[in-house]
């Protein structure tokens, strides 16, 4: 292998986007927590979907996922396509996907295994589909948003990493059918990949985004390809006049916040995350001085801890509420407030503990890993 030389910019206000998105998905699943277990909610639904339609920010996580990827490896796949570079970039996102994976499920496979021996009141219905042992080889693989199973299992939110995994592979080769692309050929293809984004959605009877174990793949592998698309125009520096200024920053947010809030199509929510990255990108006003505080650029480093973790915390909750509350009665508004707390409080504790020993590790691991290999790779 041959040292990668290339170190491109950090865009450290896509690190706190990243993070903010990661804590509304969690927000967005306490409410899918009480409600489905018939406790009221934590809004009344009728008020606002800003909680209701959270499940539209991992669609930001899958278009941000391509911008990154194109951003990093881009230009290295440019100057250097061969099976070495191929390889680096495997085993780079392999070993930034699946030990903190790997630690989630290990978990599930204890509490699983020895709750009901202590617990047996816990053993409900969802037991068996949570905790499918059909579906763990999906679970293994990252095969869990390719329509295997009509249901999500073990670790939930797991689906959306299994798709990115997968489309990281499909990215070996769009980055070198995408990048460097003219505008008006970006243009041609985000068209064409929406499209088809579409023709996904109108397919299924939910005609939403929310899809999940079934093809959320190309859900993701589609949003991933049009996140590249987004770096193209990031590096033409399209529209950034308007989307570098604090007001075109504020209108963006302002209209994903009227997407989310009336519950209007979801496909609009497409091209709003997309200006949003581009702005986010672009600006080096008063935005990108907020993003750059050091709590919301340490949620960003915390984000897929926070995401998998917070999937543990989910079905322990899940399992608990029948237990605290047998009578189904809702909660009442301190009780939603002592719940909220003590949720983000466990998970944001649990994910500082993965992301310094599990994931920081498995990437200390890796280096060394490189290093041993060929020792003129450098630790960027």
């Amino acid at each position: 292998m041959q040292p990668l030389q290339t170190n491109p910019t950090y865009l450290d206000s896509l690190t706190s986007l990243r993070g903010i998105a990661a804590l509304w998905v969690v927000i967005f699943h306490l409410d899918v927590c009480i409600y489905y277990r018939d406790l009221g909610t934590l809004i009344p639904h009728q008020l606002t979907g800003l909680i209701t339609q959270g499940y539209l920010w991992v669609d930001f996580f899958f278009i941000l996922s391509g911008f990154i990827i194109a951003h990093v490896y881009g230009e290295k796949f440019r100057k250097q396509f061969n099976v070495d570079t191929i390889k680096s970039y495997l085993w780079t996102r392999f070993w930034r996907i699946y030990p903190l994976h790997f630690f989630t499920l290990f978990i599930l496979l204890i509490l699983s295994s020895t709750l009901p021996l202590w617990i047996p009141e816990l053993i409900d219905e969802s037991w068996k589909t949570y905790f499918d042992w059909s579906a763990l080889s999906s679970q293994l693989l990252l095969t869990n948003a390719m329509n295997q199973h009509t249901y999500l299992s073990w670790n939930i939110v797991s689906w959306s990493i299994g798709a990115e995994w997968w489309t990281y592979f499909a990215g070996i080769a769009l980055l070198p059918l995408l990048y460097q692309r003219a505008n008006r050929m970006s243009l041609a293809l985000a068209i064409v990949v929406f499209a088809l984004l579409a023709a996904l959605v109108y397919s299924l009877e939910s005609e939403s985004l929310d899809i999940t174990y079934n093809y959320g793949f190309f859900r993701c592998l589609l949003e991933f390809t049009i996140g590249i698309i987004v770096y193209q125009c990031y590096r033409g520096r399209v529209g950034e006049r308007v989307l570098s200024t604090d007001w075109g920053f504020a209108l963006v947010s302002l209209a994903i916040v009227s997407v989310l809030h009336f519950e209007w199509n979801d496909l609009l929510i497409i091209p709003l995350f997309s200006t949003l990255v581009l702005s986010a990108s672009y600006n080096n006003a008063k935005a990108r001085k907020i993003l750059s505080a050091p709590i919301l650029q340490y949620l960003g480093r915390i984000s897929y801890s926070v995401y998998l973790m917070h999937g543990i915390w989910f079905l322990v909750f899940w399992y608990l509420f029948p237990q605290v509350s047998p009578d189904n009665m809702p909660l009442t508004t301190l009780e939603k407030i002592v719940f909220v707390l003590t949720f983000l409080s466990l998970t944001l504790a649990s994910s500082h503990w993965s992301h310094h020993h599990i994931e920081v590790k498995g990437r200390t691991i890796y280096q060394s890993i490189k290093t041993h290999i060929h020792p003129s790779y450098s630790k960027n």
